[in-house]
């Protein structure tokens, strides 16, 4: 019984060898699988960060152009306001002129004024220290 028993256990030692085989091999197959699907994943990786580097390759290019179209908008901003300095300018000194002139004029009516205002005094001075005769 002794032999039958060992006949029997070898076969199953045998059998039991042959499955835990096949399941060795089914796993290294998956396991390759595995292996080439993360591979065909890294290399769609690569192609991303490649895309990434060309974004922002882009935006890196559209960043220096807004630079330069920020430097070139401030230039003809101040470019403008010294048009616009120059042309008011005369305008300000004709509005200064006139001021002055405006000035001159109503310092010479109020001195007429104040002439007209001191003969009327004196008038009225008159009148009452020597009252016409009624």
């Amino acid at each position: 019984m002794d032999a039958d028993l060992k006949e029997h256990l070898q076969g199953m030692e045998e059998r039991i060898g042959r499955r835990l085989d096949a399941g060795f091999d089914a796993v290294d197959g998956r396991l390759a699988t595995v292996d080439h699907r993360i591979d065909a994943v890294d290399v769609r990786l690569a192609t991303v960060d490649l895309r990434f580097a060309a974004v922002e390759a882009r935006f890196d290019a559209v960043d220096a152009r807004f630079v330069d179209l920020e430097a070139r908008l401030i230039e003809r901003m101040r470019d403008m306001q010294t048009e616009l300095l120059k042309a008011y300018l005369p305008a300000q000194e004709l509005a200064r002129q006139r001021d002055v002139s405006l000035e001159a004029r109503n310092s010479a009516m109020e001195a007429r004024v104040a002439t007209v205002e001191n003969r009327l005094a004196e008038i009225e001075k008159r009148l009452f220290l020597n009252p016409p005769a009624a």
